[in-house]
């Protein structure tokens, strides 16, 4: 049902096999908007980095409530990065951090733009080598994200570096997530409610509201995507197989051409992990209609307007969306 492509051609100079990789990719978001990855260039993430880059949640509650978000722990400064914990209730029941680009190079912070603030972060003393994994792994996403989208400009007939400028300085987020097994507090008496088959509510039904987001999942299922008429199909995590869709921005700028994919997770009674990067323009970004392909056209914008709007609708971003001023 969801191609698994191989996209070890992109990083090449053959043109006929980068060709062939770029249909079936471009068939693939154009259809269901979900694809299975392997073959990314210079990275071999090892079930050991993989159980590194995941001991950020064994780190004592004290330091995780250092890292959190203003929202969560009003003593604290960052607003948009850093830490956010489980919340009972909801239809999303997760906890993680979310790690900007100032992991891997200089981030000029605008005090009043927080989608440039500085990701707090263990030191190297709480998680030896867990920063080099970290950076390591934003560096793999990142160079993955340009040569998927230079394969979809090729697809829609652009110069294949169309994207690339849009990318530079880009505010890309790397997130770490856990969905611990869901008990009777955390449905807070909503159990009927979050029942969903023969599982349970862990993420809510959505879109991500990005470009693309590379997704490393455990090896415990529960990740649905929405196909056509409505049906819910189950994704079956693999090794060494990443899991790539596309985001409702880049359906807009393609003018539909580029399928979004309504998602969510479930749980079955066991513990889950998974790590999405989410390849992000640069927030001054100016988003335009592509000539002659827009053909239901719209105002340009700038990337960090738009994703404060719709990320400040999530959960993890609750109570925050007052605090830009750009």
């Amino acid at each position: 049902m969801i191609d698994k492509i191989d996209i070890s051609p992109l990083y090449g100079n053959d043109p006929k096999e980068k060709q062939n990789t770029d249909k079936i990719i471009f068939s693939a978001a154009n259809k269901i908007g979900f694809a299975k990855i392997t073959g990314i260039k210079s990275f071999d993430f090892t079930d050991e980095k993989k159980q590194l880059l995941l001991s950020i949640f064994n780190l004592h509650e004290n330091k995780k409530r250092e890292m959190c978000r203003w929202y969560f722990e009003n003593s604290n400064q960052n607003v948009y990065r850093g830490w956010f914990p489980l919340q009972n209730g909801s239809p999303t029941y997760k906890e993680g951090i979310d790690i900007g680009p100032d992991i891997i190079r200089s981030v000029k912070h605008d005090p009043d733009d927080p989608l440039t603030e500085k990701t707090p972060l263990p030191e190297e003393c709480e998680l030896p080598n867990w920063r080099s994994i970290a950076e390591e792994y934003y560096h793999a996403m990142e160079g993955m994200g340009f040569v998927i989208m230079q394969s979809i400009a090729r697809s829609l007939n652009l110069n294949e570096d169309y994207f690339d400028k849009y990318f530079v300085a880009g505010n890309s987020t790397l997130r770490l997530l856990h969905y611990p097994v869901r008990d009777k507090e955390s449905f807070g008496g909503q159990e009927q409610e979050l029942m969903i088959g023969s599982g349970y509510s862990l993420g809510k039904p959505h879109v991500d509201s990005g470009l693309l987001t590379i997704l490393a999942l455990d090896d415990v299922a529960g990740l649905q995507a929405q196909l056509k008429g409505g049906k819910w199909f189950e994704i079956i995590p693999e090794n060494d197989v990443f899991v790539m869709n596309f985001g409702r921005l880049l359906q807009k700028w393609t003018d539909n051409k580029i399928k979004a994919t309504v998602h969510r997770v479930i749980g079955y009674g066991k513990e889950r992990y998974s790590i999405p990067f989410f390849f992000e323009p640069a927030v001054k970004s100016y988003i335009k209609p592509i000539e002659n392909l827009n053909i239901n056209s719209f105002e340009p914008f700038y990337y960090g307007d738009w994703l404060w709007e719709v990320t400040t609708q999530f959960i993890e971003q609750s109570g925050i969306k007052h605090l830009r001023n750009n």
